[in-house]
């Protein structure tokens, strides 16, 4: 069974809004993104639980997110 979890160190992932402190624009790694087959238009549904980001692909518009 291959791991599915990789890290990364928080600075390659998250950078700070100038002029918003309560904000922060993430960036999905790009061999994430190849791996994943996403791109442009892709939706995606994000969960943070103690410490943890889980990215998933929403492949159907009437999931519940």
């Amino acid at each position: 069974m291959t791991d599915k979890t990789k890290t990364y160190p928080v600075e390659d992932v998250f950078t700070d809004i100038e002029g918003d402190p309560d904000n922060v624009n993430m960036m999905i790694p790009p061999e994430v993104l190849e791996k994943m087959g996403w791109g442009e238009g892709t939706k995606i549904k994000v969960v943070a639980e103690d410490g943890v980001i889980t990215i998933t692909e929403i492949k159907d518009d009437n999931q519940n997110t």
